[in-house]
Parts: C-alpha cells; sequence; structure tokens
C-alpha cells in the first residue's frame, strides 16, 4: 500500500495537524495555525482520494468536494484577525461544504430505497432542527444585521446536513452510519462553540474544543464514507448494477 493511501500513516499525520493547530491556538502562535490547519483538510482530502478514486461514483465526489471547501473556509477563518469579512468568506465557503456533505448523505438515501429505520431518523431530525431553531433564535439577537441572515442560512444548512445524515440509517452499513452521524453531530458542535464564544459569552476552552470537534468531525465523515464504498458487498453490488 502507498503512503498516500495508508490510513494508519495518514491518520497519524493528520492527529498531528490537528494537535499543532490546537497547541497554535492555546499559546496565540499564528505561524503553527498557518502551517497547522490547512494541513489537516489537505492530508485528509489526499487520503479520501487515493483511497476512494477507483469508484469515483457522484458520492464520493461531494464528499471531496466538502472537502475542499472546507479547506477554503479554514483558510479563511484563520485570516479573519486581519479582515471580519474573511469570516463571511468562511461562511460561505463552509455553507457551500455542508450543502454537498447533504447531497452526498441524499444520494445514499435515494439510492438505499425504503427503510423500515425512518422513524427513527425522523425523530433525530426532529431533534435537530429544534435545535437548530431554539439555538438561532438565541444566537441571532445578539449578531449584526449584516452577518444575522448568512448564520441563520448556515445554520439551517448544518442541520440540513445532520438530518441527511440521519436518514441514512438501513441504507448504508451501521459502521458506516454510525461513524457519519456521529461527525455530523460533531460538526454542529464546534460550530455551536464557536458562535457562543464569538457572539455570546467568550470561552477559554474555545481555544481547543473547537478545532478538537471540527477534527473529529471531518475525519468522521470522510472515514464513514469510505467504509461505505470500500464495503466488499457494497463493491459487488455497483458491479452487478453496471453490467
Amino acid at each position: 500500500m502507498g503512503i498516500t493511501k495508508n490510513t494508519a500513516l495518514n491518520i497519524g499525520l493528520y492527529g498531528a495537524a490537528c494537535l499543532g493547530t490546537i497547541t497554535g491556538e492555546m499559546i496565540g502562535s499564528h505561524a503553527l495555525v498557518y502551517v497547522c490547519k490547512p494541513l489537516m483538510l489537505i492530508v485528509l482530502s489526499s487520503w479520501f482520494f487515493f483511497n476512494s478514486r477507483r469508484v469515483g461514483d457522484r458520492f464520493t465526489l461531494l464528499i471531496q468536494a466538502g472537502l475542499f471547501f472546507s479547506l477554503v473556509g479554514d483558510v479563511a477563518l484563520m485570516f479573519q484577525h486581519i479582515d471580519q469579512f474573511n469570516f463571511l468568506i468562511g461562511l460561505a465557503a463552509f455553507l457551500v461544504a455542508q450543502l454537498c456533505y447533504s447531497i452526498g448523505f441524499i444520494h445514499n438515501i435515494v439510492d438505499g430505497g425504503p427503510s423500515r429505520s425512518d422513524l427513527i431518523s425522523a425523530i433525530i431530525a426532529v431533534g435537530l432542527a429544534a435545535y437548530g431553531y431554539f439555538f438561532a433564535d438565541m444566537l441571532l439577537p445578539k449578531v449584526g444585521d449584516g452577518i444575522a441572515i448568512p448564520i441563520g442560512v448556515y445554520a439551517g444548512a448544518i442541520c440540513l446536513m445532520g438530518a441527511a445524515a440521519a436518514f441514512r440509517l438501513g441504507r448504508t452499513y451501521m459502521r458506516s452510519y454510525i461513524m457519519v452521524l456521529v461527525g455530523a453531530l460533531l460538526f454542529i458542535t464546534s460550530d455551536s462553540l464557536l458562535a457562543i464564544n464569538r457572539f455570546l459569552e467568550p470561552m477559554e476552552s474555545a481555544r481547543w474544543t473547537v478545532t478538537l470537534t471540527y477534527g473529529a468531525a471531518q475525519l468522521l465523515i470522510a472515514w464513514g464514507a469510505l467504509v461505505h464504498v470500500l464495503d466488499p458487498d457494497e463493491i459487488r453490488r455497483r458491479a452487478a448494477l453496471s453490467t
């Protein structure tokens, strides 16, 4: 197995980059963050690409696009202390990333057909919608009028991503389902912590909790997506459909 496809090596590099980003945030080193934060998504995107390229279906392309726009968002947010407009650029990039993930998960749902687990999925989705509504209701009055609408739209998009991940139940392998759903929930957690720290109440722990939950979220989503497409049964199913 080549270096680019080696899971242990790439996850180790990803973890080291995540730790470096957290360290940079804790000690206030912009230089360390500038190096390590983009490296996280570069390593993860490369590992995902080289492991999924032989599949190359719409689902993997959408996840790859989500990782790319997440990288763009990370880079933009790194420079928000220089120009606050970079915050809006980062928000827009992550909005596109969430939509890519959501469409990818919806592709799984449509491809998987009916499921007997839709009631469970619906309960999770309703819970996420309720959380998004009440959190936005608490948050939006505290933000400036110029960014209230973009933040509201983004909140809706990330909750949609979580709901779409929930509805994969019964349409993918349980390991993939759990990894992607937990990743989606951690993504929502990370963004919630970021919003609380920025707009509601500064939190000392935000300097490491935001990056830790975000890093775990992206890893679980990408890894869970690979579990789905690289499962031997899934490979045989696609081969049968293509004949």
